[in-house]
């Protein structure tokens, strides 16, 4: 029969279990435990020991990478002298690329030898989000739309027609080949185009045609200063645009202070604007160059971001296409010196017809162009 004595054994019994159990838990189960953890925390500490020695080895790598890139950037300019036989290049870039980029490729190709005519910015009027850039673009045209796609679309072809133009001429010593009506004289300063074309010492499009300036067929344009409006005289489409403020000129150290645009012109062009989007000037610009060429032109098309981190999309739309690619020629970018010594090798590879894209991005095929001899 169950009495008190019964319950109290039995409770008794259940508190001490349950003390043994307390005990043995907090004795030998939870030191092993805790040693358990312990190992666990050694290894831990051994791997991000390792981690940091890596780290300390990763951080002098790039820090030696980068003092190179800096004696690069400063001083390779001097690997690329005589890389490019004295040929007339134009730059052409949309306000808004980073200009320290630009500079450093402008250096690079003075520095190997070409004959770099200066640099044309293409503004941020051809926005055309005023109506006065409307209006002075249809005026610039002749048009009388107002639409400004229509407008934008007309002057893209134009120019990039005007720019394939003078590529095409032939090229021989920086002067105009000699023609059966037309002399040229042999130092390639007083040449004598035919009526109507541009005289490779003038400014751009500056004309020579007799009618417009003389009996004798003799004059140029040559006394005109630099920004003088030039609506009295036939001019080219790139010089009315940079009149009315479409274009803005920048010359360069030893070069022309006014724009021009010798026979046999060579053109870097330049993407990568956040002001002036790549798809509504550049990349079509550089499309019309290449319209029905069937054969490379001579353009190079690259970018000028500022860290390099991307290619511009002018220079993605062209890797992209099948047939753009094996006409125009494009390098990543110009950050660095790897980039101004791809666009200084690709120009100098355009009088052989040679084709190539240059970089890590993606649609290069090599870094850097391969080495001729000069």
């Amino acid at each position: 029969m169950i009495n008190l004595r019964y319950h109290i054994v039995s409770l008794t019994a259940v508190f001490l279990a349950i003390g043994i159990g307390v005990t043995l838990g907090s004795t030998f189960l939870d030191r092993a435990t805790v040693e358990n953890l312990n190992g666990q925390l050694e290894g831990l500490e051994a791997r991000l020991g390792d981690r940091d020695t890596e780290i300390e080895a990763l951080q002098t790598d790039l820090q030696d990478s980068e003092a190179l890139q800096t004696a690069l950037d400063e001083q390779g300019a001097g690997l690329l002298v005589d890389r490019i036989d004295a040929v007339p290049v134009v730059v052409v870039a949309a306000q808004g690329v980073d200009e320290a980029d630009i500079n450093g490729a402008v250096e690079a190709l003075q520095v190997a030898g070409a004959d770099v005519q200066g640099l044309w910015w293409l503004t941020e009027r051809f926005l055309l989000n005023a109506d006065a850039d409307v209006a002075d673009l249809a005026t610039v045209l002749g048009e009388s739309s107002q639409d400004p796609a229509r407008l934008r679309r007309l002057t893209i072809d134009a120019l990039g027609s005007e720019l394939r133009e003078r590529q095409d001429l032939p090229l021989e010593g920086g002067a105009v080949e000699p023609e059966e009506d037309g002399p040229v004289d042999p130092t390639g300063e007083g040449a004598t185009p035919p009526a109507g074309e541009i005289d490779p010492g003038a400014g751009a499009g500056e004309a020579t045609d007799p009618a417009a300036e003389g009996s004798d067929g003799s004059g140029t344009l040559e006394d005109v200063a630099p920004g003088e409006d030039l609506t009295s005289q036939e001019a080219t489409l790139s010089q009315d645009l940079t009149n009315a403020g479409f274009i803005t000129f920048a010359p360069v150290p030893g070069g022309p202070e006014a724009p021009t645009l010798p026979p046999g012109v060579r053109l870097v062009v330049v993407g990568g604007s956040a002001a002036v989007p790549d798809d509504l000037l550049v990349a079509p610009l550089v499309e019309q160059l290449a319209r029905g060429a069937g054969a490379p032109v001579g353009t190079v098309v690259t970018s000028a971001m500022g860290d390099g981190s991307a290619v511009s999309e002018v220079v993605s739309v062209i890797r992209a296409d099948e047939e753009l690619r094996t006409i125009v020629s494009t390098v990543d970018g110009l950050d660095h010196f790897q980039g101004w010594m791809a666009t200084v090798l690709a120009v100098a590879d355009l009088g052989d017809g040679v084709v190539g894209h240059y970089g890590l991005g993606e649609g290069a095929t090599s870094l850097l162009p391969p080495l001729r001899a000069t």
